[in-house]
Order: structure tokens, then C-alpha cells, then sequence
């Protein structure tokens, strides 16, 4: 009976010890459970924290470079802008000086008389109006004025009027467009009667044109037209009053000037430089 009952004890014994092994094994298992699914829980946070964080860095990184992109495109635009104005600036100023040299050009040879003797006269030839011919001598005056590079202009009386115009033209051909200007404005203060007079208004207005002096140059045409109706030079001073409009951005009164010397002066060289100037200003949205 007693061994009948040792036994029980130690059969209940070790029931009662693998039962308390199997609780602490079931109870680590549970925590390591845990411990693993906390371990996920904090590896799956991490992982959307690191997603968070690299969506964050490439939308930063994408942003900068649309930034960047825009400042290219930008630069790009503004350098195309500056190239169309160069070239813009440098066209013109090329058609200023190919159009006052055709102009240049086509006032010699040109034979001017004094008021002395119809046979008495100025040759002014197309290189440089290099020489003054005339028949008899030359009365010289003691008025003079000096232009900026040095240059002695007569303002002499009314028999040098032809002496006096062929030196402000040569000043003008020579480039020295200061100097012409100073010289020209001489001639007419000194010979404002002389038949040389319109022609005289005109290159000095043609010489402040192109100095790009665009408002005195506006001035300068319009004494043309006004004070010498019937000169020669009338349809190119109105020519060069809607160029002179143009290069002030005063479109609109350049488009009428333009247009009105069309019709009044068709089928000629100046209605067909007129016509060009207004195709232009059309492509260009003037």
C-alpha cells in the first residue's frame, strides 16, 4: 500500500513537473511571440518611416529639379530674347549706314553754282567731294567755327556758300557725323538763303539720325518738309521721318507717315523702302 502510493507521488510529481515545464515553455513561446511580433510591429514602422522618409527626399529632389528646369528654360528664354535684340540692333544700325551711304551716293556727282556766276560751281563726286571747282577766286571770311575734332568750318559770306556746304558734306561722308552736324548747322545759320539750304537741312538731319540723336533727327526731317516743300529731298525726309518714328517705338505714327508717302509717291524707290519698313514692323506685332 505504501509503494502503491510512492508511486502515485511520484507519478503526480511528474505530471506536476511537466506540467509546469510545459506552462514555462508555453509561456516563453507566448512571450517570444510577442517579442517577434513587436519585433515586426517596430520593423514594418521602421520601413514606412524609411518610405516616408526617401518619398520625402525625391520629392524634394524632383521639386528642385523642376525648379531648375523652369530657371534653365528661363535663362534660355531670356537669352534668345537678347539675341533677337542684337541681331534686331544690329540690322538696324546696318540699314542706317547702307541707307545714308545709298544716299550719299546718289547726291554726287552734283554741280552747285554760287550766287556770283551760274558758271562758278562745286563738283562733289562719290568718293569724297574732293575738290571745289570754280572759275574765279574765292573770297574767304575771318568767321570760322571749330567743330569737336578740330576741323575749321567758314561761315562766310553767301559767295562761299558752296565752299562752306562741300566741307560739312565731306565731314558727313567722312563719318565724322559730330562734326557735320557742327558744320551743317554753320551753313545754315550763315547761308540760310543759299540753294543749298534744303539739301544742307537734310544731311544734318540724316547726320542725327544716324547718331541715333532720334529726337533732334524728328526735328530735323520735319524742317524739311515744312521749310522746303519744293525741295528734292522731301520724299526722303518724309522716308526718314517714319524711320525716325520707328526707332523712337512710336509705331503707330510711323505706320501713318509710311503710309500716306506710298500714296503720295507710288511706283517709287522710297514707296518701295516704305512698304518694307511696314512689312517689318507687321511681322515684328507693331
Amino acid at each position: 500500500m505504501e509503494r502503491k502510493l510512492r508511486m502515485k507521488c511520484k507519478l503526480f510529481g511528474s505530471r506536476l513537473l511537466v506540467t509546469l515545464v510545459l506552462m514555462q515553455v508555453s509561456t516563453m513561446a507566448a512571450a517570444h511571440k510577442a517579442n517577434n511580433e513587436r519585433l515586426d510591429t517596430m520593423d514594418a514602422r521602421m520601413q514606412r518611416v524609411e518610405r516616408v522618409a526617401n518619398s520625402e527626399a525625391l520629392v524634394n529632389l524632383s521639386q528642385r529639379i523642376n525648379v531648375l528646369q523652369r530657371e534653365i528654360q528661363q535663362l534660355r528664354g531670356e537669352n534668345e530674347q537678347l539675341t533677337h535684340e542684337l541681331n534686331t540692333l544690329k540690322s538696324r544700325q546696318r540699314e542706317q549706314y547702307l541707307d545714308i551711304d545709298r544716299r550719299l551716293q546718289a547726291s554726287g556727282p552734283v554741280s552747285m553754282s554760287d550766287s556770283r556766276s551760274a558758271s562758278e560751281g562745286v563738283l562733289l563726286d562719290n568718293n569724297a567731294a574732293n575738290q571745289v571747282q570754280t572759275s574765279g577766286d574765292i573770297n574767304n571770311s575771318n568767321h570760322q567755327v571749330a567743330t569737336t575734332s578740330g576741323t575749321i568750318v567758314s561761315n562766310s559770306a553767301s559767295n562761299d556758300a558752296a565752299q562752306d556746304y562741300k566741307t560739312a558734306f565731306t565731314l558727313l561722308k567722312q563719318g565724322k557725323y559730330d562734326d557735320s552736324i557742327v558744320a551743317f548747322n554753320g551753313f545754315l545759320q550763315t547761308h540760310s538763303q543759299s540753294k543749298y539750304a534744303s539739301n544742307a537741312q537734310y544731311w544734318l538731319a540724316e547726320a542725327n539720325y544716324v547718331s541715333k540723336r532720334y529726337p533732334q533727327a524728328l526735328s530735323e526731317f520735319t524742317k524739311v518738309i515744312e521749310q522746303y516743300p519744293a525741295s528734292s529731298k522731301v520724299a526722303d525726309a518724309k522716308l526718314k521721318l517714319g524711320f525716325t518714328h520707328y526707332e523712337l517705338g512710336q509705331y503707330e505714327e510711323s505706320r501713318i507717315e509710311l503710309t500716306r508717302l506710298r500714296a503720295q509717291f507710288p511706283n517709287s524707290s522710297v514707296a518701295s523702302l516704305a512698304q518694307q519698313r511696314l512689312d517689318r514692323m507687321a511681322r515684328e506685332g507693331h
